[in-house]
């Protein structure tokens, strides 16, 4: 999303000299990584609608979730990702031979969690593995399951299709999904695909530059960690190296600025996962990103999720 939203930046401030690098994934969507969630869906439309209809790549608008089998009002809308990315693209040609930075002005890495070109974070870095499977089913709605382990999940795709997937910080990849993998066995299942998801903030995933090499979204950590929604942060990455192109110190502080709620994230994550009785403070942390993006949840529900998770 961050690389394919750029480009068309770039193209609207009439820069023609841009060559586009990709890697074959193996995924029959020829998508890396899960889930097609997009929330606030105002927002959605806002910068899709820049450049594309943004009606287009919707497969399903939710306004009704459960979380751990609690329902609440919700705003996210499922699109087409694969799709909407190459469309983006539009008929740019796509390079898969080796690239070598010091031959351009600049580079972008925007290759996710791999960090191709800015090269490893170190041991802060937080990288879920994550399963998801595209199933046939009868009415499976939309929802969230969350465990001490890690988080599930399952999106209408429309036409009697869904997203099924889980996410789990090592060591307990597999674990705790006993209720996805009882539905998936209940179902049709059209593909399955592997994928890992940063989950560490943009804080803890410096340095966004190296040389002539600037990083945009995932690569960057601008991924929510208690969620591990990233679809709208990379676009907005994009937008804020595009207004600082030529000011790159005030980039990289306007990402920690915008993005300092997934630092508070990460540390609600962390303490979760050291063991930590969930605090008033991570109460308000989880609360803060349902709230973000789109969901209507109270705050005593909060205070049972962050529980559950926490293993308490």
């Amino acid at each position: 999303m961050a690389g394919s939203y750029l480009y068309r930046l770039l193209k609207e401030a009439g820069n023609d000299e841009v060559d586009l690098y990709g890697k074959e994934n193996g995924t029959r969507c020829r998508a890396r990584s899960c889930a097609w969630g997009f929330a606030p869906s105002d927002e959605y439309h806002r910068l899709v609608g820049r450049f594309l209809d943004p009606e287009k790549y919707i497969r399903h608008a939710s306004k009704n979730a459960s979380i751990d089998g609690i329902g609440m009002g919700t705003d996210i809308v499922i699109a087409d990702k694969p799709e909407l990315v190459k469309d983006m693209v539009g008929d740019a040609p796509l390079r898969y031979d080796a690239l070598d930075p010091a031959s351009y002005d600049r580079v972008i890495d925007a290759t996710g969690v791999d960090r191709a070109y800015l090269g490893p974070i170190g041991a802060g870095d937080l990288i879920a593995e994550l399963c998801q499977y595209r199933v046939a089913a009868g009415d499976l709605g939309t929802w969230f399951q969350s465990s001490s382990n890690g988080y599930g999940w399952c999106f209408p795709l429309g036409g009697g299709e869904y997203h099924l997937g889980y996410g789990n910080l090592p060591p307990n990849v597999g674990a705790g999904v006993g209720t996805i993998e009882d539905t998936v066995k209940a179902s049709q299942v059209r593909c399955r695909c592997l994928s890992k998801i940063r989950l560490s903030s943009p804080f803890h995933s410096q340095p966004f530059v190296r040389d002539n090499i600037v990083g945009v979204g995932e690569s960057i950590g601008a991924v929510g960690p208690l969620g591990g929604d990233g679809n709208l942060y990379a676009m907005q990455c994009a937008e804020m190296l595009m207004d600082n192109w030529n000011d790159i110190p005030t980039y990289c502080q306007e990402v920690l600025d915008r993005f300092d709620w997934m630092r508070k994230e990460r540390n609600t994550l962390v303490r979760m996962m050291e063991g930590h009785r969930p605090s008033i403070g991570d109460v308000r942390v989880f609360l803060g990103h349902a709230r973000r993006t789109g969901f209507e949840m109270k705050a005593l529900d909060a205070m049972k999720f962050v529980r559950r998770i926490g293993g308490v």
